[in-house]
């Protein structure tokens, strides 16, 4: 089991079994506008209606600007995926939203604008993001089916009772922007970046950019003919992949595989 030390204080993480669901989407609600700068969150018990069945789910992520919306389901671990969790993601994102969820959202948070709402709600389907507590293979390319995105948020207690968290996966932004496509250079541990006139970083300037499998640091080198970033460490990017680096809405970088046909 991991643990972290901060200043002369160890926190041990706690494992999938060692909390209720219900303790566990309650610390993800309490560090909601921290985690999730860009939206409000508000809670949504909401049982709606599919094809498949009905579902429900945690609670909601309303875009601060009222662009797009989420619906999110905080899951354990140790919870099936072909039995409970791929079904309940199926049910939420084919479900019909409509007047009865836009009215559900403004009664659990009056300081929403009902008429921006509804209009939200008559746009394009809710996403689905899967909050999980502990990391969980193969769980990603089974919910990308559905358009669903998956984060997973570790809990770490002291022996003070004392609590540290670490998220890692995809999480909601609808301010990111691409700066640059790039891809891997011949020589191991470069990048080529395609439009350097993007790229707010100085020759000689270090950036990180976080990645699904953690925060990578690279430099930026000019040559004559290129502008590279070099990996200060070895990193997982592999050749033959268009990768865009995005400015995300809270100001840092991440990179990712390009979404365009490659």
């Amino acid at each position: 089991m991991a643990r972290m030390l901060l200043g002369d204080e160890w926190f041990d993480e706690l494992a999938s079994t060692s909390l209720y669901e219900a303790e566990f989407e309650a610390i993800i609600l309490q560090e909601a506008a921290r985690v999730f700068p860009e939206f409000h969150p508000v809670p949504f018990k909401c049982i709606v209606l599919s094809d498949e069945g009905d579902a429900k789910a945690d609670f909601a992520l309303i875009h601060k600007s009222y662009r797009s919306w989420w619906v999110v389901e905080v899951e354990m671990g140790h919870h099936s995926l072909d039995r409970h969790v791929l079904p309940q993601v199926r049910r939420l994102s084919r479900a019909a939203y409509s007047d009865t969820e836009a009215q559900y959202l403004c009664d659990h948070a009056p300081f929403l604008d009902r008429s921006r709402i509804k209009e939200m709600i008559k746009g394009q389907q809710p996403r689905v993001l899967v909050v999980v507590n502990v990391p969980v293979p193969g769980w990603r390319e089974h919910l990308q089916a559905f358009g669903a995105v998956l984060a997973s948020f570790q809990v770490f207690r002291s022996q003070f009772n004392r609590y540290l968290y670490r998220l890692n996966g995809d999480l909601p932004s609808e301010n990111s922007e691409i700066i640059t496509t790039c891809r891997c250079w011949e020589i191991h541990r470069f990048l080529k970046i395609d439009s350097p006139a993007q790229l707010e970083i100085k020759r000689g300037e270090t950036v990180t950019l976080h990645h699904e499998t953690g925060a990578l640091e690279w430099e930026r080198v000019d040559i004559a003919d290129a502008v590279l970033l070099h990996a200060r460490r070895d990193h997982p990017l592999q050749k033959k992949i268009v990768y865009e680096i995005v400015r995300q809405g809270d100001g840092t970088y991440a990179i990712q595989p390009s979404r365009k046909k490659q």
